[in-house]
Order: structure tokens, then C-alpha cells, then sequence
């Protein structure tokens, strides 16, 4: 079973491509209705244990698109936080990927692991990102990672146009360490 063939039974079942998926996903949580998580979760392990003994980016890219996927139900990315020995090279990959999905989780992950640049990847997302739910997750990762820096971002956005950053950047700057 590899993380490629399942991938490949994602997207046709879908009728998507990996570059199709950010455009037509809609607002998701219809991907929890595919019927062979388990075999994709399974494979998805298999590749992590491939990237543990040596790193594949053809893998690694092929896990950040099952993470993407994953996103609503979150057992890849629990997958690769427990698993995933050498967590930095597979994080830049998601961090610099296409697929939203996957840099909001790399976002979220950076709150939890310590790895060499995690602020300054985080400060990437929330800088350079164009979708405002990953800014948001990096924000908020952020603020577990340097505070005083997220108070100090987070200024920029109590008047963002889109209301849930709004919510998200007040929070962070009420907040007492």
C-alpha cells in the first residue's frame, strides 16, 4: 500500500487534483465522508516511517497533501507531532506548500514542537499568507510561542475587515502572560 496509490483513490473519489482541491473544496468537512481513511491513514504512517529512515521530499510532498485532506479529523498531523523524528525539514515543506489546509496545521504544530526557525516561520505565514484562516492559526501560534511579538502583529488586524481576525487579534492583545 503506498501513500501515492491511496492519494490517487482520494482524489478520484473527490474528482479533484491536489491543484484543484483549494478551489473547489468549498468549506469542507465533506472529505470526512470518504470511505478508505483507513487505508490512507495506514499508508500515511508507512511514509512517515520511509521519511524516519531517510528523508523522500517526493514523500514528504505526498504527506503534506494527505494532511491537507486530513484536515478536518487531524490524525495525520497527530501522526507526524508523535512520529515524525525530524519534524523541521517536513515542517518548511508544509509551510511553503500550496495547500492552506496544510500550512494552517504547520501553524498549529509550530505551537506545540520546538524547532530551529519556528518563529520566523511563523512570522512568514501570518506575513506573507493570503488566506485569513491561516493567519489567524499562525497568530495564534504565535502568541504561544512570543507573546509581546503576537501583541505587537496582532495591532494590524483589530480592524481587519473579516471579523473572526478581529476576534483573534483582540484576544491576543487582552491577554496578561
Amino acid at each position: 500500500m503506498s501513500l501515492e496509490n491511496e492519494l490517487a483513490r482520494f482524489w478520484e473519489w473527490a474528482n479533484m487534483t491536489p491543484d484543484t482541491y483549494n478551489e473547489q473544496r468549498g468549506l469542507g468537512e465533506w472529505e470526512a465522508d470518504y470511505p478508505e481513511w483507513d487505508a490512507l491513514y495506514k499508508a500515511a504512517n508507512e511514509a512517515l516511517e520511509e521519511i524516519n529512515r531517510e528523508f523522500n521530499h517526493d514523500v514528504a510532498q505526498l504527506l503534506v497533501y494527505a494532511l491537507a485532506i486530513d484536515n478536518e479529523a487531524g490524525v495525520v498531523l497527530k501522526s507526524v507531532e508523535e512520529n515524525l523524528e525530524d519534524k523541521l525539514r517536513f515542517i518548511r515543506k508544509g509551510v511553503f506548500s500550496s495547500q492552506p489546509q496544510a500550512r494552517w496545521q504547520m501553524a498549529e504544530l509550530l505551537s506545540r514542537v520546538e524547532v530551529e526557525g519556528r518563529e520566523k516561520m511563523l512570522l512568514h505565514l501570518i506575513k506573507s499568507e493570503p488566506d485569513k484562516y491561516v493567519i489567524r492559526r499562525a497568530l495564534m501560534s504565535l502568541n504561544k510561542v512570543n507573546h509581546a511579538k503576537a501583541v505587537e502583529l496582532a495591532q494590524s488586524y483589530v480592524r481587519d475587515t473579516d471579523p473572526f481576525m478581529k476576534l483573534v487579534a483582540k484576544e491576543i492583545i487582552k491577554k496578561k502572560v
